[in-house]
C-alpha cells in the first residue's frame, strides 16, 4: 500500500466526486447505491471490480466495517477502487479499531467489532494482513477542489483544516466529545457543526442523522443504513443526494 496521503495531496482535484457515507458492512446496499450513481460492478463479494462513470471518483467516509453482515466484502471493494485510482477512502474510528485488532493489539470487543472479527476469521491470513495495511495508511481528512471541499469521517472545524496534528487527526476520526457516555455506553459528542462558519464545505459521517441536511456549510451523510434506514451519497459538485433503503435491520443497538 502507498504511504498515507497528506490532507493537501489532492487539493487541486476538482472532482467530480461521489461521497459515500458509513458502510458498516452493508455490502448489498452499497452495490445498489453504486448502481444508482452509474458505477458498473462486476464479480461477486470476493472479487468485485468497479468501473466508474467517466471522470468520476468515489470517496468513502470511513467505517467500512462492524455491525453489518459483510464487512470483508465492503473492504475488498473499497480497497480495489483505491488501488485502481477510482476511489478514495478516509479513516473511520471503526476502521482504526479493526486495524488495531488485526495488528494484535489489545482492544475492547464492543460496538459491532465482534461481528467483524467473526467474519474476518473466515478469511485468509494474507487478506487480514492486507486489510490491516490498508486501514493503517488511510488519511484522516482531505482537502479537495482547491480547498473548497473538506472530507473527513467525523468532520473538522475550520481551524484544523489541512492540519496533520494529533488534535486534528483525533477530531477527524472520533469527533469532538464531552468525555461523558450515554445510556448505551456511546461517547456524548459535541455539536461542532452548529458553530461552523467556514467557507469550505465539510462533508462527513460518524454521527447518525435522520436526514442529510446542510447546516452552516456542513453535511453529515451517515443516515444509519446498518440500523435499517438508508445509505446516502452526495454527488459533488452537483450537491445532489442519492440514497437507497437498507435491505434489513442489521444491528439493533443505536448510538
Amino acid at each position: 500500500m502507498s504511504e498515507t496521503l497528506s490532507p493537501h495531496a489532492l487539493r487541486d482535484d476538482p472532482g467530480p466526486f461521489d461521497i459515500v457515507g458509513d458502510l458498516h458492512g452493508c455490502f448489498d446496499e452499497l452495490l445498489e447505491l453504486l448502481g444508482l450513481l452509474g458505477y458498473e460492478v462486476r464479480g461477486g463479494e470476493r472479487d468485485p471490480v468497479v468501473s466508474p462513470p467517466t471522470g468520476r471518483r468515489a470517496v468513502f467516509l470511513g467505517d467500512l466495517v462492524d455491525r453489518g453482515p459483510k464487512s470483508p466484502a465492503c473492504v475488498r471493494l473499497v480497497m480495489g477502487m483505491v488501488r485502481a485510482g477510482t476511489g478514495l477512502c478516509l479513516l473511520g474510528n471503526h476502521d482504526r479499531k479493526c486495524a488495531r485488532w488485526l495488528a494484535g493489539r489489545d482492544v475492547e470487543v464492543s460496538f459491532g467489532l465482534a461481528e467483524t472479527i467473526e467474519q474476518m476469521e473466515r478469511e485468509t491470513r494474507a487478506f487480514r494482513e492486507e486489510v490491516r495495511a490498508f486501514m493503517q495508511q488511510l488519511p484522516h481528512h482531505l482537502l479537495l477542489d482547491g480547498g473548497q471541499l473538506v472530507v473527513a469521517h467525523a468532520g473538522l472545524r475550520e481551524d484544523l483544516h489541512g492540519r496533520e496534528s494529533k488534535r486534528a487527526q483525533s477530531f477527524c476520526v472520533f469527533g469532538e466529545t464531552t468525555g461523558e457516555r450515554n445510556a448505551q455506553g456511546y461517547p456524548v459528542r459535541k455539536d461542532w457543526a452548529r458553530e461552523y462558519s467556514g467557507a469550505p464545505r465539510v462533508v462527513y459521517g460518524h454521527t447518525v442523522v435522520p436526514e442529510a441536511e446542510w447546516r452552516n456549510n456542513t453535511l453529515c451523510i451517515d443516515t444509519g443504513c446498518v440500523y435499517g434506514d438508508r445509505l446516502t451519497a452526495l454527488r459533488y459538485p452537483e450537491l445532489e443526494l442519492v440514497q437507497v433503503r437498507a435491505h434489513a435491520v442489521h444491528y439493533e443497538t443505536h448510538p
